[in-house]
């Protein structure tokens, strides 16, 4: 029997489409905690925002960060609320919100939930 795959949300495959248009970092851990490994660094080599780090755990886990305006969070979330970050909002207006969400068919509750938040642009 075939196991049945999890739906990625619309909102967050409108997430990763914004996020492939921001630079990305890969770093190791060394001895630090993966968190710890990205915010130095963020710090060592001044990184500007928006950027996305992927700091290699182990051979088997590599974890991702979003580092924007508003500090450091995990890519996932990024992903489900794009809509919350500046900086990912200049991309979607440069790129243009027709062509960057062309196919996924944001329904109008999508839009609504993201409407909401729209307070976070100011």
């Amino acid at each position: 029997m075939s196991k049945k795959r999890k739906r990625i949300s619309r909102r967050r495959l409108a997430g990763q489409r914004v996020l492939a248009h921001v630079p990305t970092f890969h770093l190791e851990t060394g001895q630090h905690k993966p968190v710890t490994a990205a915010r130095r660094y963020i710090a060592e080599s001044g990184l500007h925002s928006p950027a996305i780090l992927n700091v290699r755990r182990n051979e088997h886990t590599t974890d991702r960060f979003f580092w924007g305006e508003k500090g450091l969070f995990s890519a996932q979330y990024a992903e489900e609320n794009h809509f919350l970050f500046p900086s990912l909002r200049l991309i979607v207006d440069a790129v243009g919100e027709a062509l960057m969400f062309e196919g996924l068919e944001l329904t109008a509750d999508d839009w609504e939930e993201i409407e909401e938040y729209e307070y976070a642009f100011v």
